[in-house]
C-alpha cells in the first residue's frame, strides 16, 4: 500500500472509532431526554425518531468534512468527473456512501476509495445500532 492510502485508511479507521463514541453518547442523551410515556404516549418514539435522524446527519456531516479534506491534498485520489467539489456534492456523496453501501452515481477512483468503503462500513453499522435502539423504544411504548 503506498503512504496516500495509508493515510486515508488510518483516517478512515479514525472516523470509524469516533462514531462509535458519538453514537454511544447520542443514544445515552437520546435516552435521557426522551418525554416519558405516561403524559405523551408516542412523544417518546418520535422524540427518538427525529433525534436518531440528526446524529445520523451530524455523522454524514462529519465524513462529508472528511473527504474534502482528504480530496483537498494531491495523491488521495478523486471522485468521477461529474463531482462538483461544493459542501451540497460532499454532503450528497457521503450521505449515499453511508447509508447505501456506496451505491452513488459517481465513483470514488485511488486512496480515497478506502474511506469510501469505511463510510458505507460505518453507516450500515450505526443505521442498524439505531434500529435495534428503536426497536427497544418502540417496545417500551407499547408494553405500558
Amino acid at each position: 500500500m503506498t503512504d496516500s492510502e495509508w493515510t486515508v485508511l488510518a483516517s478512515g479507521i479514525g472516523l470509524l472509532l469516533v462514531y462509535g463514541l458519538l453514537h454511544m453518547s447520542g443514544l445515552e442523551l437520546i435516552r435521557t431526554l426522551k418525554p416519558k410515556q405516561e403524559k405523551h404516549r408516542y412523544a417518546g418514539l418520535l422524540f427518538t425518531f427525529w433525534g436518531l435522524a440528526l446524529l445520523h446527519l451530524i455523522e454524514i456531516a462529519m465524513g462529508a468534512g472528511l473527504l474534502a479534506f482528504l480530496l483537498s491534498y494531491p495523491g488521495h485520489g478523486a471522485l468521477s468527473s461529474g463531482f462538483g467539489s461544493t459542501v451540497a456534492d460532499y454532503l450528497y456523496f457521503a450521505g449515499v456512501s453511508f447509508s447505501t453501501l456506496g451505491y452513488a452515481q459517481l465513483e470514488a477512483h485511488g486512496a480515497i476509495r478506502l474511506l469510501v468503503m469505511m463510510l458505507a462500513l460505518s453507516g450500515f453499522m450505526l443505521i442498524t445500532w439505531s434500529a435495534t435502539f428503536i426497536y427497544t423504544i418502540w417496545g417500551e411504548t407499547f408494553r405500558h
